[in-house]
């Protein structure tokens, strides 16, 4: 594909990773047509290796179009920053909803009193939207610090941990269901949605970080068919006499 003008919806979106602007990307997808938003954006902090963090620009200028490709009566749910919350609700085309609180007890975040352990996740609304799965909202990563227990370092300044990706898709989304990640950076989004059985649509203008998630995404997109297949060529397989 050489151009976004060439990009056609679905079959060059679905379960992929694109390279490129979020903002330009989005206009090629259709009205009403993902399920939920599940995103990480740049929201201010000047944070060394983020594109365009330098202010919430992009983060306002990308509301209205999330707003306009995402069904009626579905889910909007976004990190953000606690030290610039309030800004998240201004010129919002969302209702809020509730939000999700991540504990890193091996982890910190910088915030105006120093630094602190936990993380957010605010979940917005449009419509009135039904969740999925009842659930909890405290959460806690470990080890954190940058750490998946069954990959590794994750060589990305900010990545989130896809098991607490994993436990929001759980509650506001449902198999089969179009999630997409306008800021997939190092693509735990699409691993989450890989393993839950969503199907994703991931931007992102980094091209080290863009490979960074088409790796990870490759490595278990190749594990989850092969269980898949153990599953089918052996049913009773894991299970206990």
């Amino acid at each position: 594909m050489s151009s976004i003008q060439k990009l056609k919806f679905p079959e060059d979106f679905i379960n992929k990773i694109i390279l490129g602007d979020a903002l330009k990307l989005i206009k090629s997808i259709p009205d009403n047509s993902v399920d939920a938003v599940v995103t990480d954006p740049p929201y201010g902090l000047n944070k060394s290796g983020i594109k365009n963090d330098a202010d919430l620009t992009v983060f306002y200028n990308i509301l209205p179009e999330c707003y306009r490709v995402l069904k009626d009566n579905s889910f909007f749910i976004t990190f953000f920053s606690t030290k610039y919350l309030p800004k998240l609700f201004e010129n919002n085309p969302f209702k809020y909803f509730w939000q999700i609180i991540l504990y890193t007890p091996e982890g910190r975040v910088r915030s105006p009193i120093g630094f602190t352990k936990y993380m957010l996740a605010v979940v917005f609304k449009k419509g009135n939207p039904k969740i999925s799965l009842l659930g909890k909202d405290i959460f806690i990563d470990t080890p954190g610090k940058m750490v998946e227990p069954d990959e590794g370092f994750i060589d990305h300044p900010t990545p989130k941990p896809k098991h607490f990706i994993k436990e929001i898709l759980r509650m506001f989304t449902r198999e089969n269901d179009i999630i997409l990640d306008p800021f997939i950076g190092s693509g735990s989004t699409a691993v989450a949605c890989i393993q839950l059985n969503r199907k994703f649509i991931g931007f992102e203008i980094d091209r080290s970080y863009w490979e960074l998630a088409r790796n990870r995404i490759n490595k278990f997109a190749n594990k989850f068919q092969k269980e898949l297949f153990d599953r089918e060529e052996n049913p009773n397989k894991g299970n206990k006499k």
